[in-house]
């Protein structure tokens, strides 16, 4: 019984540190997701294209002239990804998730007007909104690990499912001097 209660406590404590090593993992992305992100959008002097609620690319203006970096949300592979003009596709976010059942969607980029009205999916798609855009946030869901109940096999299941980690940015301005007029 001794070694039942020892083998328990092991197992116990295993999947405790299991789910607290994936849980920093989650924040670490998190944190770096939305220093990129923040540090783009506020370098940004416009927006480039047809952004959506999954996917947003940036004007860039910099020393070796303009260029631009996207940012793309792939549900089906569950990433948010960054790749600058040229450049190699950084992904940012893996295990991308919602598992409150809600109709929301597990990433959403928002956007906002210089007095703080939020355009919505209609308003983009009309076309006459880039120059409109002054700020934007970024929310989303991760959450990783393997439950020991649930879609898994059996096989799979070793208790670390971390819960869900929501993570909503403040309003970030985009640098553009049409904002300060």
């Amino acid at each position: 019984m001794v070694m039942a209660a020892v083998l328990s406590s092991y197992i116990y404590l295993g999947r405790s540190f299991g789910r607290l090593a994936n849980q920093q993992i989650l924040e670490s992305e998190a944190r770096r997701t939305l220093a990129y992100f923040t540090k783009d959008v506020q370098a940004a002097t416009g927006i480039f294209g047809t952004p959506s609620a999954a996917s947003c690319t940036f004007t860039l203006n910099t020393s070796s002239g303009t260029t631009t970096v996207a940012y793309a949300y792939d549900s089906s592979a569950g990433t948010f990804t960054r790749t600058p003009a040229g450049g190699t596709t950084l992904v940012l976010l893996r295990n991308i998730s919602d598992n409150d059942a809600s109709t929301t969607a597990d990433l959403t980029i928002r956007y906002y007007d210089a007095s703080n009205n939020e355009y919505t999916s209609t308003t983009l798609s009309a076309g006459s909104y880039l120059t409109g855009i002054k700020q934007l946030s970024l929310e989303f869901s991760t959450q990783t690990g393997l439950s020991t109940s649930g879609a898994q096999s059996v096989s799979n299941a070793n208790g670390t499912q971390t819960q869900v980690y929501r993570v909503a940015s403040s309003r970030m301005r985009i640098h553009n001097s049409a904002l300060l007029q």
